[in-house]
């Protein structure tokens, strides 16, 4: 069930594929030991307009959305362990936050095709 939407700054393109952010991202949720491979979706988002201040020039920014029910521990597990493979990019001058988001468990509805 866990939505990870990466958005970044159009200029990320230029040093990393959407693919490989993609990998990491996926790499992470799935170390984090909270979700089945299977269940983690992931997309990916690039942003033209945007404004940073301060001397970073570009960003990443992953939003888990995942289920409401977990701990303050367990979340920031969920995303420590995306940023910790963030972290290992081979990129410069980038501003890597992550967040997780609780989804209303009573409301949420999908269904496969």
């Amino acid at each position: 069930m866990p939505n990870f939407v990466i958005e970044h700054s159009h200029s990320v393109s230029s040093q990393i594929s959407s693919n490989e952010l993609m990998d990491k991202v996926f790499e992470g949720a799935k170390a984090s030991g909270h979700f089945p491979p299977e269940a983690i979706k992931i997309r990916c988002e690039e942003r033209s307009n945007f404004r940073l201040h301060g001397e970073q020039k570009d960003f990443i920014h992953v939003s888990a959305h995942i289920l409401s029910g977990r701990t303050d521990e367990q979340k920031l597990e969920i995303s420590s362990s995306v940023l910790k493979k963030l972290q290992n990019l081979s990129v410069k001058s980038v501003f890597v936050s992550v967040e997780v988001v609780d989804i209303h468990r009573a409301s949420f509805v999908d269904h496969s095709y």
